[in-house]
């Protein structure tokens, strides 16, 4: 009797477990979605607006402002994701007054490095765009923890209603400036709308918490505790993520180097859509449920886990033959460079998708070093495969090079897995063989119906 009971106990939180992340993965979706297409549409709406040079000067800015939060990352949302003193004040207060000093600080030194990577990049306009932008990183600053105190609730439906509302609102308000000021000005001036409105939305998003400067040493020592993995898996991932564009700036032109962020964003919203749901779903799962013994654990997010990644394969072989397509339709002439690019991009964002996802599940039970590990050999592949092919095969080395770069990631993460006994490879296995499967049909698919492959213009570069 008393193993029946236990079993159908067990059997219930299963059930629960399913129900709450497939009501989290609903909500994170969902908005994942509405937010891809404002997106998407205010992207097409500027580069209609705007000439490809301009997208090209602010690849510099917007990587090097990634760069400046990155590298400075202690994991404070991921500090207040995973402690269970999270919702108590002194431990939110904490995390809130270290991230407004840092967003100070932040702001300070972007504004001095302003004029030594406008000589570097020998591009004076760089100077006054980099001071536009460390205001943003000082608004970012103000920014609530509420946003991550949603996740560790698990209040996902909160969550996406503020992450659409801001979506819109980071939509509209760029496309204005463009309309009226279509130069750069317009678009170094876009970015500071979506990060004041999240600002102030994150303010008013949880009523019951009410930000205060305060320090709390115990506090502060276990969020630095915590945040020392999360602050050098930042550093690593800013350079193996953001280095490429870079290092084409002083390569390539400026209006070939807008087209090639364009290709980068688009095949990104794929690897985007599953890091999403592993920081926002997987990630407060695991971590919420760390204390149980590891195999059941395991048992509880694999069947989970599998309907998750099937469903992703089964979209991305559909996004990947025909990406190329929207890209002739959505774009004018000037950025039609992205329809070669795309298809070889794509190609890793495969691995790329599976190796954020299996972050999150390493980040869930407290283990960000194998990431750190995973993030630092893409850097090193990235590092020396542009140095060896950039000068002699142009950008199309740099696109195979960071599109065959997440398969230098997924290694480490796996060997963490394994050794945390939390790996799921077959089911990745698997995945991998539907992608290439269903990829396959649906490139085969459009042959037949007279409109080409997803590698047509590929080839008639090569020719």
């Amino acid at each position: 009797m008393v193993a029946t009971s236990k079993a159908s106990l067990g059997e219930a939180s299963v059930t629960t477990a399913s129900r709450r992340l497939f009501s989290g993965a609903a909500w994170t979706v969902g908005a994942f979605g509405v937010v891809q297409v404002l997106r998407l549409v205010t992207n097409i709406c500027l580069t209609h607006l705007l000439a490809p040079e301009l997208f090209g000067t602010m690849q510099i800015v917007y990587s090097l402002w990634m760069g400046i939060e990155l590298i400075s990352d202690v994991g404070i949302g991921q500090s207040i994701i995973f402690s269970r003193h999270a919702n108590e004040p002194d431990f939110y207060n904490t995390a809130w007054s270290l991230q407004l000093v840092r967003g100070v600080l932040l702001g300070f030194l972007f504004c001095l490095a302003a004029s030594p990577v406008a000589k570097f990049y020998q591009l004076p306009v760089l100077n006054p765009l980099i001071l536009i932008a460390s205001v943003g990183i000082f608004v970012g600053g103000l920014t609530s923890t509420s946003r991550f105190l949603l996740q560790k609730r698990m209040k996902f439906a909160t969550r996406a209603g503020l992450e659409t509302i801001v979506a819109f609102i980071s939509c509209v308000g760029p496309v204005a400036l463009a309309w009226f000021m279509p130069n750069i000005w317009g678009l170094a001036l876009g970015p500071l709308v979506g990060v004041s409105a999240m600002a102030v939305g994150s303010h008013i998003v949880l009523p019951d918490v009410r930000q205060k400067f305060y320090f709390c040493w115990a506090r502060f020592v276990e969020i630095m505790s915590f945040g020392r993995w999360i602050f050098a898996s930042s550093i690593v991932y800013f350079l193996s993520s953001n280095f490429d564009r870079l290092f084409l700036a002083k390569t390539v032109p400026l209006e070939l180097l807008g087209t090639y962020g364009i290709a980068r964003s688009l095949a990104e919203m794929a690897g985007a859509i599953m890091r999403l749901l592993g920081d926002g779903v997987i990630f407060p799962f695991v971590s919420a449920h760390a204390h149980l013994p590891r195999e059941e654990l395991s048992a509880q997010l694999a069947p989970i886990r599998l309907k998750f990644i099937l469903v992703a394969a089964l979209g991305f072989s559909l996004f990947a033959g025909s990406a190329d397509v929207a890209v002739k339709i959505l774009y004018d002439q000037r950025y039609q460079a992205a329809t070669w690019m795309l298809p070889i991009l794509i190609f890793g964002a495969w691995i790329t998708i599976l190796a954020n996802f299996n972050e999150s599940s390493l980040l869930g039970i407290g283990r960000p070093n194998f990431n750190v590990l995973a993030n630092a050999a893409k850097f090193v592949f990235i590092l020396a495969g542009l140095a060896l092919y950039v000068p002699h095969y142009g950008v199309m080395g740099g696109v195979v090079v960071v599109a065959a770069s997440d398969l230098c990631r997924y290694g480490p993460i796996l060997y963490g897995q394994i050794r945390e006994r939390f790996s799921y490879f077959w089911q990745d296995f698997i995945a991998t063989a539907t992608v290439i499967g269903c990829a396959a049909l649906f490139e085969w698919l459009r042959w037949m119906a007279g409109f080409g492959t997803s590698t047509d213009a590929i080839r008639n570069l090569l020719a």
